[in-house]
């Protein structure tokens, strides 16, 4: 914990010139450590989500007036600053994977999984999955939900399939491979992570080969 918060302090040396402060990072370490959404963040700064949304992704950096709050936050906050959690950690994976409850509402999105749905996380988290997703991914979703997932009855699930994503832009359809497992919140309900991974026809083809069916579960008794 504490070595968290030193590492957040020595990023942000005001001695340094502002080139050299790592914002994005300084602001996105800060935020997940007091588990902020970019709005909470915005609304505490007295800017627009949108302005946190591109000073994490490095595309400006924050006025002089933001750094200095910033800095007195971060070094009120550094000694108590909580480790990340496992929903923090899901945030920042590259890959695609994202988080659903046993009503299909999603509770969190990688940066992964943004990209795959061409949303921000702050639009998708709260939202039905069902609103956009369809194909063989929907279904498997049921399947797994109706096989007791959320009652702890599965220990993890593997699916292969066509994964339909209603977009801005239109439908894309892209062949996907998943596993699904369940994990528990700090509410202490069960949530459902799913990992994947967008395959090519010949990689689709030869994993479903090596299976031999779409989706495989196993049980826990």
């Amino acid at each position: 914990m504490r070595g968290e918060g030193t590492k957040l302090v020595n990023e942000l040396d005001l001695t340094a010139a502002p080139s050299k402060v790592n914002w994005p990072s300084v602001i996105r370490n800060y935020r997940m450590s007091k588990r902020l959404k970019q709005a909470a963040l915005a609304a505490d700064l007295g800017v627009t989500q949108a302005m946190i949304s591109r000073w994490e992704n490095g595309e400006s950096d924050p006025p002089e007036r933001v750094t200095r709050r910033l800095t007195d936050m971060v070094h009120d906050a550094f000694v108590v600053a909580p480790a990340p959690t496992w929903m923090d950690l899901i945030s920042l994976n590259p890959a695609i994977e994202f988080v659903t409850d046993s009503m299909g509402m999603i509770k969190a999105v990688s940066r992964g999984a943004s990209d795959l749905f061409g949303m921000v996380p702050e639009r998708l988290e709260g939202r039905p999955v069902n609103q956009l997703i369809a194909g063989d991914f929907a279904e498997t979703l049921d399947t797994i939900r109706e096989k007791g997932m959320f009652q702890n009855s599965l220990v993890f699930a593997q699916s292969l399939g066509v994964i339909d994503i209603n977009l801005a832009s239109g439908l894309k359809s892209e062949r996907v491979d998943f596993i699904h497992w369940p994990r528990i919140s700090q509410a202490r309900s069960t949530l459902c992570v799913h990992s994947g991974k967008i395959l090519t026809d010949d990689e689709y083809t030869a994993r479903l080969g090596e299976r031999g069916k779409k989706l495989v579960m196993r049980r826990t008794l």
